[in-house]
């Protein structure tokens, strides 16, 4: 990703490298990005980034592939294990 993630991109929907939908941007902090998770967001996306019962769920920015007007889109081997 060439330019970072800032408090402009609060807002956008986040998702995954194959189009899937996994939330929301609820805030950005020093590259961090705060998600609010879609209510019907698969089990595997969870465990992917392993976030299962977290009550905070985030992405570093080195997660992320791109960001358009629109979407935020995370790489495809991000919170791979």
């Amino acid at each position: 990703m060439s330019e970072p993630i800032t408090e402009a991109d609060q807002g956008k929907q986040v998702v995954a490298a194959d189009g899937e939908s996994i939330g929301t941007v609820m805030k950005v902090d020093a590259g961090v990005v705060h998600v609010n998770l879609d209510s019907d967001l698969s089990e595997s996306v969870k465990r992917r980034f392993d976030w299962g019962d977290a009550e905070d769920y985030t992405l570093q920015e080195t997660e992320v592939e791109s960001v358009t007007d629109d979407e935020v889109v995370v790489r495809s081997e991000a919170g791979a294990k």
